[in-house]
């Protein structure tokens, strides 16, 4: 019907109609995409033996590195799993941002901590630094703490950087649970790559709200009991394996979780670390690293590994979601700005010519244009200039489309990595993604709105932190 509509539609409705499929062409065919790496991948690993890797006396040394600003609740399970992360090169760095709670407390009575003195390594500019710890105890022989003066989670980064000697920095969130071998699957790439300078590698995260977590390690993942959590989950599934995957592919990638990423040493230094008074500091790290080795021609990739690495609690009311959210978007139109001069330009191949063109109407520019698109849907109805039985048919189909893409990231996450592995969640996920566009979908397109708003009137809005309930750790 929508077809037949079509060929004896008007201007206007064709070119609604082109819009659409321009745009569900891209979502699809990134996901299906997506897929086919994710289906190799899980058969590659089937033969691939970590345990031998974890063996190599070529593993790089890598410095873990978590900010920690009022992470009272979750410090402590996290630290226990931070080191219980199977690489033996590694050193863990515990940055304690100005925490206004017992943060920095619980750590030195847990860890058996003292003053150390630890002088830096680099000079990357931040805030002061106000002592540094390591435990009398050798167990944690593999820990340091440096506590500063607050400066933002960039600054903290940086200080981390600074005062660790490592090949690779691979940064977290202090509120995350990682997988034992997330260390040895983020830097497969750097071992395995002969080509290419690999300089920054990315991995899959998961939402650990209501999951259960014990000793540091995560046990179990449930669907969440309440309907905002669990949504986000599958934001999360259509982003992580319906998106990354395929962009990094084409090493077009312009974004790494802030909650987990691997870096290398020299093109972070490079760079000067993160930029500590940008809004999306994870993305702005992300283009800067392009930039600085497209600028140099540097032979080099970023890479993703599509599989979960990384837990981590999601915001659980609204209005921490929608503070959330907000910073994502401003976070975004920042990027956009500060590396315009990489639109549209060959000199900056993919990133250039896709990778920023399609950020910038995807993601940046869609919640406007939605925005405006409904209003004129009803201004072209009123003026007679849209059939209204065409705009319900677009309107069924865009809805459809949408399910559609949203279930498919569900069955994928089920299929091949199975974390969730009750029919019960599988069907409470598939139920909230057929109810997502009506319940959650204009919230987040009304938080994205209000971030173009203070971004643009240069309205001073907070970070957004988001205060910790802690994690799952009961029997049950």
């Amino acid at each position: 019907m929508l077809f037949d509509f079509f060929l004896e539609s008007n201007l206007i409705e064709k070119g609604f109609f082109i819009f659409f499929i321009i745009v569900y062409g891209s979502y699809y065919s990134i996901s299906l995409c997506s897929f086919f790496i994710i289906r190799n991948y899980v058969k590659r690993q089937k033969y691939f033996d970590h345990e031998e890797m974890h063996k190599s006396r070529y593993l790089p040394k890598i410095a873990l590195i978590g900010p920690a600003y009022n992470e009272g609740p979750v410090v402590l399970e996290s630290v226990r799993s931070l080191l219980s992360v199977q690489y033996f090169n590694m050193e863990l760095v515990v940055v304690n941002d100005g925490s206004k709670d017992d943060t920095l407390q619980k750590l030195i009575d847990e860890f058996e901590l003292e003053p150390a003195d630890i002088k830096p390594y680099s000079n990357i500019e931040t805030m002061p630094v106000v002592n540094t710890y390591k435990s009398k105890n050798p167990a944690f022989s593999k820990l340091l703490v440096v506590d500063k003066v607050n400066g933002r989670k960039a600054d903290a980064i940086n200080v981390g950087i600074n005062h660790s000697l490592a090949d690779y920095y691979a940064v977290i969130d202090l509120d995350c649970i990682l997988e034992p071998d997330t260390l040895l699957r983020l830097v497969e790439p750097v071992l395995k790559e002969r080509d290419k300078k690999v300089v920054a590698v990315g991995g899959v995260i998961g939402a650990a709200n209501d999951a259960l977590i014990r000793s540091g390690k995560f046990v179990k993942a449930k669907s969440p009991k309440d309907f905002l959590p669990r949504i986000q989950i599958i934001e999360y599934f259509r982003s992580f394996i319906l998106s990354r995957p395929a962009w990094s592919q084409m090493n077009g990638l312009l974004l790494i979780s802030g909650a987990l990423g691997l870096f290398e040493r020299e093109v972070l230094i490079g760079v000067n670390g993160f930029t500590h008074n940008s809004i999306g500091e994870d993305m702005n790290l992300v283009m800067k690293i392009h930039e600085y080795c497209l600028d140099r021609k540097m032979d080099y990739c970023i890479d993703f590994i599509p599989t979960p690495l990384c837990w981590t609690e999601v915001p659980d009311n609204l209005p921490m979601l929608g503070n959330q959210r907000n910073r994502w978007m401003r976070g975004t139109i920042e990027c956009m700005l500060t590396f315009k001069n990489m639109a549209l330009r060959p000199k900056y191949g993919i990133i250039g010519m896709i990778s920023y063109p399609y950020w910038f109407f995807a993601e940046m520019m869609a919640p406007l244009l939605e925005f405006i698109g409904f209003f004129a849907v009803i201004f072209f109805i009123y003026t007679d200039l849209l059939n209204v039985r065409f705009a319900i048919a677009l309107a069924i189909l865009v809805y459809i489309m949408s399910v559609l893409l949203s279930c498919f990231s569900v069955v994928v996450y089920h299929l091949y990595f199975n974390k969730y592995n009750s029919f019960k969640d599988f069907w409470l996920f598939i139920k909230a993604a057929w109810l997502e566009p009506f319940i959650y979908h204009p919230r987040v397109l009304k938080w994205s709105l209000k971030g173009f708003y203070d971004f643009f009137i240069k309205k001073s809005v907070g970070w957004g932190e988001m205060k910790r309930t802690g994690f799952n750790t009961s029997k049950s």
